[in-house]
C-alpha cells in the first residue's frame, strides 16, 4: 500500500497497556471523515514503528503521526531519518510530523500545552499549520545513534526508565514514574562523569542526573528545563551535582514546578553539542532518550536545527 498524499498513523498497540489503540479506535472513524482515506498500521515489535514510519516517508505520505507514547514519538521520528542519521528527502518535501498523545509519559505534548483528548489532535491535523522542530541525535561509543525530540538524559534518570520500563504502568505515567524514581534513587548514587557543552571546556563531576532538553518535560511531567524551545538550535543541558537521597526528599518535588533550576546545586548550559563519558571506564551510566533506555556513556548529542515540520 502506498502512502502519497495521505496521514499514515502509526499505532503502537501495546502503549498505556493497550489503552492506546482501545481509545484511537473509538475516535478513527472521525479522523477518517475529517481527513479523507488515511493509512493505520499497528507496531508488532520494539522500533517498527521506525521502519512504518521511514516506510511511509519514502512512499511520499503527507504526514506520519504518531500514536503512543513518547517512546513511539521517539521510534516515529527516527523514520524521518536513513539508518546513517541523514534527513530522507528535501525537508521541504518530507511528510510532517503529527502526534495523537496517548502514552505512559506524555511528556512530549506538555511542552506545548496539548490535551490528552485525541479530538484536539483532529483539529491540529486537519488544519495543517507546521512550525520547524529541532531534533537531537545521540551517538553512542559501540557506533549506534539515534534521534530524539523531547529529552535525552543519563545517570538516576536513565536508570529510573528502565525500572519503569521493566515493570507495571498500569497505575499511569506519574505515579509509575515517582515509584520508578523512589526504588532507584534509595540505592543510586552520583556518578562521576566528565561533560562538555559546545567549546565551554570539560568538566568534571558527581552528578545525579544532566538532561540534555530539547523540550521542557520529563519523567511523568517533572519540568526538567523550563526555559528549553524546541526551535532554538540547541539544548537546555540541566545538570544535578551530588544530589543524594537526601537532596530528593528535601527538593525532589521542586523539579515538578521547575524551581530546582535556582538550587545551588543545579546548573544550566546552553549548547548545541554535549560530549559526557565516565572518569571511570568501568562506570556504567546509563542514557534514556524520550523515556526509552538504548544504551551507555561514553555519547555525544547533537542538535539538528528544524529538522522536521511539526503539526501545531
Amino acid at each position: 500500500m502506498t502512502a502519497a498524499g495521505k496521514f499514515v498513523f502509526v499505532v503502537n498497540p501495546r502503549s498505556a497497556n493497550g489503552a492506546t489503540l482501545r481509545r484511537f479506535e473509538r475516535v478513527r472513524a472521525r479522523f477518517a471523515s475529517a481527513l479523507g482515506d488515511i493509512d493505520v498500521r499497528l507496531t508488532e515489535r520494539p522500533r517498527h514503528a521506525t521502519e512504518l514510519a521511514r516506510a511511509a516517508v519514502d512512499e511520499g505520505a503527507k504526514a506520519v503521526v504518531s500514536v503512543g507514547g513518547d517512546g513511539t514519538n521517539n521510534e516515529v521520528i527516527n523514520g524521518f531519518f536513513d539508518v546513517d542519521g541523514k534527513p530522507i528527502g528535501a525537508a521541504a518535501n518530507a511528510p510532517a510530523f503529527g502526534v495523537v498523545t496517548s502514552g505512559t509519559g506524555g511528556d512530549f505534548r506538555r511542552t506545548f500545552g496539548w490535551s490528552t483528548e485525541p479530538l484536539e489532535d483532529l483539529v491540529r491535523l486537519e488544519r495543517f499549520q507546521t512550525r520547524p522542530l529541532d531534533v537531537g541525535r545521540v551517538r553512542f561509543g559501540d557506533g549506534t545513534s539515534f534521534a530524539f525530540v523531547n529529552i535525552a538524559s543519563f545517570g538516576m534518570s536513565g536508570a529510573v526508565v528502565d525500572v519503569v520500563n521493566h515493570s507495571s504502568k498500569a497505575l499511569g505515567a506519574k505515579m509509575s514514574f515517582m515509584l520508578g524514581s523512589v526504588r532507584t534513587m534509595i540505592g543510586h548514587k552520583p556518578q562521576r562523569v566528565r561533560l562538555t557543552v559546545d567549546d565551554a571546556g570539560v568538566v568534571e563531576d558527581d552528578v545525579t542526573l544532566v538532561a540534555v532538553a530539547n523540550g521542557q518535560y520529563f519523567g511523568g511531567g517533572m519540568w526538567i528545563a523550563p526555559g528549553a524551545k524546541c526551535d532554538d538550535a540547541a539544548f537546555d543541558v540541566v545538570s544535578v551535582a551530588g544530589g543524594g537521597l537526601g537532596f530528593w526528599v528535601k527538593e525532589g518535588l521542586k523539579v515538578y514546578t521547575g524551581k530546582h533550576v535556582g538550587l545551588p546545586q543545579v546548573r544550566v548550559q546552553h549548547g548545541s553539542r554535549v560530549k559526557a563519558e565516565p572518569v571511570s571506564p568501568n562506570e556504567r551510566v546509563l542514557v534514556e532518550i524520550d523515556g526509552e533506555q538504548p544504551g551507555i556513556l561514553p555519547a555525544t548529542f547533537e542538535i539538528v536545527p528544524a529538522a522536521v515540520r511539526l503539526l501545531v
